[in-house]
């Protein structure tokens, strides 16, 4: 190989690399916004713990947290990760950004298996919810 060839092959190896390093970063399209309060936060369930539901059927009401700062910052748009830990139910959307009240939700749908529970975390804090399924839930009226 030439000295041409070899520094074209230099440059085009030094652009994969650059390349490959830069799309291993891009993570998910939606990015939490900087909001300055990275670790002194709170989340505590507001609602939708314990429901009993159909299996393959939305929960009737979603499940609900608060991420409250401890600092005074605001927790508007912060990104809450929810994952389902046991059972094969889902929930939608997998990620949602706090509101104006620091209030993150998500609608559950429960799979069929006997223990149902999600988790709603964000900087390392977290919380629990759990369901049960029933075969012909009872109407509310």
């Amino acid at each position: 190989m030439n000295a041409r060839g070899a520094l074209l092959r230099s440059i085009a190896l030094a652009a994969v690399g650059l390349l490959s390093s830069g799309l291993a970063g891009c993570g998910d399209l939606l990015q939490e916004p900087d909001t300055g309060i990275a670790t002194l936060v709170t989340v505590t369930v507001v609602s939708g713990d314990g429901q009993t539901g159909v299996p393959g059927s939305a929960l009737a009401e979603p499940l609900r947290v608060r991420v409250a700062s401890l600092v005074g910052g605001s927790t508007e748009r912060l990104w809450v990760e929810w994952v389902v830990i046991d059972g094969s139910g889902k929930v939608e959307p997998r990620n949602s950004f706090t509101d104006a009240d620091g209030i993150a939700e998500v609608t559950w749908i429960l799979g069929p298996e006997k223990r149902q529970r999600v988790v709603a975390v964000f900087a390392g804090e977290s919380e629990t919810f759990e369901a049960d399924l029933c075969e012909v839930c009872p109407l509310e009226n």
